[in-house]
């Protein structure tokens, strides 16, 4: 069960990569049918992003359900494809499979090589899995390849709604029966914002949110240490 839907922003500077890699590598030549079936994917992924930017998520969800099914059945024809992992890892990522997209994400690495965008979807989904530690490995890696302040800014935007997210569930009284059930959803928020702070220190705004979310929690500790960064 996910906390928090891939941002716009997000879902369009991946799109935007992938898409430039696929100008530059993706030959019709090679196996025409996978290739159409390819395409068909990526307009069905491209308009899903759009209808979700229109605040229409149930048909998001739809025609990023039959990108999913398009990459599959294109894999089906031609496993070696250069760019339908890819694709379909992100698909994965925003049907919140993210088992599953990991596991596309890290097959497309090997397929086309090291890429900030794999190793920072492959962060994010395993965030979102509890896996914070793991998660950062994933992301630092990213942030080495790709030292651009985009992909920056929407890491710390996903971080920041995955620990929002996570801490409304408690609220809610949103029962998990995972490893983050009843209160470790509000550690687990407090942790990942706190990632969030670390990779931005000039962000007051995001100490000031795990004081607040520290003290809801009673842990005066942590509400001391970053209660001093607001100022």
């Amino acid at each position: 069960m996910c906390f928090y839907l891939p941002n716009m922003k997000s879902l369009s500077l991946i799109s935007n990569m992938l898409f430039a890699f696929l100008l530059s590598s993706c030959t019709p030549q090679k196996n025409k049918k996978a290739y159409n079936v390819f395409n068909e994917g990526v307009t069905l992924y491209l308009n899903s992003i759009d209808e979700q930017g229109k605040g229409e998520y149930e048909k998001a969800t739809l025609l990023n359900k039959q990108s999913i099914d398009k990459f599959l059945e294109t894999l089906k024809i031609d496993s070696t494809h250069p760019l339908a992992r890819g694709f379909l890892a992100q698909s994965y990522y925003s049907d919140q499979q993210y088992k599953e997209a990991i596991q596309m994400f890290g097959e497309q690495n090997k397929l086309s090589g090291d890429r900030a965008v794999n190793y920072r979807g492959m962060g994010i989904c395993k965030i979102h899995l509890g896996q914070i530690q793991e998660g950062k490995s994933d992301i630092d890696m990213a942030f080495s390849l790709d030292t651009t302040k985009e992909i920056r800014d929407i890491t710390m935007e996903d971080l920041i709604g995955i620990g929002e997210s996570a801490f409304q569930y408690v609220d809610s009284n949103y029962q998990h029966s995972g490893p983050l059930k009843d209160n470790g959803y509000k550690k687990f928020a407090i942790e990942v914002l706190i990632l969030a702070y670390e990779y931005d220190t000039t962000r007051k705004d995001i100490a000031l949110k795990i004081s607040d979310f520290a003290k809801m929690s009673g842990d005066m500790e942590t509400v001391s240490k970053y209660k001093v960064f607001i100022n």
